[in-house]
This record gives C-alpha cells, structure tokens and sequence, in this order.
C-alpha cells in the first residue's frame, strides 16, 4: 500500500500541515526539510499529482511547443526549458508541430485536455487562433523567439536587428566591403528584422554592398544550396554571413565540397555557438543568441502567470546577442 503524508508524520513528528506544505513547495526549516526528505526515502513515499491537482487545481505540468526536433535551437531550448520546469517541481509534454498550423492547433488542443497549467511555444505560425482555445480557458503563454503582435501574450526575443547589424558592422571593420547574406522567408519579424540590421550597414549605392540570397527554410539543405548559388558564377565577394543555425551548417558543408577555405579564400560569420559550430575549425566567428537565458526568462514568465493568475499587460522581454570572435574573419582593413 502506498506511504501517506500520515506515514511521514509517525517517522517525523511533524504535523500534516507542515508536511503538506513542503510538498507544495512552500518554504520550511532546513532540518524539517531534510527530516522529511529523509522520512520519504525510507517510505518510498510518491507524490500522488491526480489527487494534489484536485486540491489546488493545479497539474503542475506544462506543455512545451516546438516547430521541429530536427531544429538544434528548439532541442537546446527544449532541454534548457525542461530542465528548469523540473526543478521547479513540474512535468512537461514535449510536442512538435513539424511546422505544421494544423498540427499545431492540435498540440494545443492536447495541452488543453491535459488540463496544463500553463504553454511555452516557439509558434510556427503568426496567426494567434491556435492560441485564443487556451486564452479562453485561462491557460497562459510565453512565446520564445517570435511574438504574435495580435495576441496578447508574454514573449522572450532577441534583439534580431541587432544580431544582423553586429555581423555587418564587424566585416566592415575588417574591411569587406562586398558581402553576400544567406537568409531565408519567414512569417515573422525575427528574419527579416536580421536581414534589415545587416542591410543597414550595406547602403543599396557606393562602393560596399551586399548580396542578398533568400532561401525557402531553415534547413542545412537550403544553406548548401546558397553557396552553390553564390559561386556557381565569378564573384568578387569576400564575406559571408548566415542568419541561422541550420544555413550555417549547410554554407560550412558546400564551402568544403567546392574546396573553398576561410577566412584564405572566403570570410564567414555563423549564426548560433552550437555543437557543430563549436567543432568547426578554423573557429567560427558567430553571432549568438543567449538560449540559457531565453529559457531561463521564459520559465520565470510562465510560472510568475501560473502563480499570480493575473491578467496583466503581456510582458516582451528583449535580449541581446553577442558576436563571439572567432578566426573566419579575415583583416583586410
């Protein structure tokens, strides 16, 4: 039969009040808390979440939405933002909409009948009906990495202008004046606002320039492409950067078929300090994005939601990325 709060009363001496409240979380003494702990382990004791649900209407699950587990941002973020939900005492259902809208809408609807206290998504669509079934029901959301302006929601970004203009601004420095940038489409602001940041250092008219090549996704295969593009014809660009992980893969994998090497032959400037990147040598100079942080902030957000239950004004919060020097930039200032 299974230990009760009751067991761990007989063991301890404590009241079930106290008990109860350092199960949920609540603050208790050092010695109580170890004593308990202590109690527990010798018990076996097992938190019963059905029935604890039911007392403070709370599952104390979250549900987690990824566009793809193929994508290395959504798998660090997805391993970060767990991590930190079970330090908190939380559960997390992990679904990927494989960058689907009705997938998507189903993964919602699957949180809502999981009954979860709260969502974190990186969404795949700027469309917010998805979201307005779990509004309704008082479910709240944290956005990571894009906003939906037309809905009303928490949000974790970076500042992706920035992120654009800081790779251009440091070619310039070392004297590349004629650049190419490997973007792709997207539905969001995040891209394009990468792209324009890097774009506003490159005037359309003088004597520094930039190439614009814009991809259909996300995906190394995409990336590959881009280069193949890029020198499928003389040039005389002498640096390059990608606005993702995934294009900077596929840019470093075609520059090593074609035989091109940086920064001798080719500048390059990565997106997001990830394994491979972290592998590739010469060491990539890459613009990255704070992911522990994002995390981090979108968890806070959350649970402050779960916890406060209020309805305040949504709350965006903006981080900054850094540019991580590496040696594939070459000087020719």
């Amino acid at each position: 039969m299974p230990s009760t709060y009751k067991d761990i009363q007989k063991l301890t001496g404590f009241s079930l009040s106290t008990i109860s409240r350092y199960f949920n979380g609540e603050n208790v003494k050092a010695p109580t808390k170890d004593a308990i702990e202590k109690a527990a382990k010798q018990l076996d004791f097992k938190i019963n979440d059905f029935a604890r649900g039911l007392r403070s209407k709370k599952a104390m699950t979250v549900g987690l939405l990824i566009p793809s587990l193929q994508s290395m941002f959504s798998a660090t973020i997805m391993h970060q933002v767990g991590k930190l939900l079970r330090q908190q005492g939380y559960g997390c259902f992990v679904c990927d909409s494989n960058n689907d809208l009705k997938v998507e809408k189903e993964v919602i609807d699957f949180f809502i009948g999981k009954s979860v206290d709260g969502i974190i998504s990186i969404p795949f669509d700027p469309d917010p009906q998805n979201y307005q079934s779990a509004k309704k029901r008082g479910i709240p959301t944290v956005f990571i990495n894009r906003n939906l302006e037309s809905f009303d929601a928490d949000a974790v970004i970076i500042d992706n202008y920035k992120a654009g203009k800081m790779a251009s601004e440091h070619l310039l420095t070392k004297g590349h004046k004629k650049t190419a940038i490997i973007a792709s489409f997207s539905r969001f602001l995040s891209l394009p606002e990468r792209l324009n940041g890097y774009l506003s250092t490159y005037p359309k008219s003088g004597d520094a320039f930039s190439t614009e090549i814009i991809r259909k996704n996300n995906t190394i295969y995409e990336g590959n492409l881009a280069i193949k593009e890029l020198f499928a014809s003389p040039n005389d660009i002498s640096a390059i950067f990608c606005t993702n992980y995934e294009l900077t893969l596929g840019a470093f994998s075609a520059l090593r078929e074609l035989g091109i090497k940086f920064p001798e032959d080719i500048s390059f400037i990565g997106f997001d300090k990830l394994q491979m990147a972290e592998v590739i040598r010469p060491a990539l100079t890459i613009v990255e994005q704070p992911m522990e942080e994002i995390a981090i902030k979108a968890v806070e957000l959350l649970l402050e939601r779960i916890k406060s239950g209020e309805s305040a004004p949504p709350c965006i919060l903006e981080l900054s990325p850094k540019l991580t020097l590496g040696n594939s930039v070459a000087d020719l200032s």
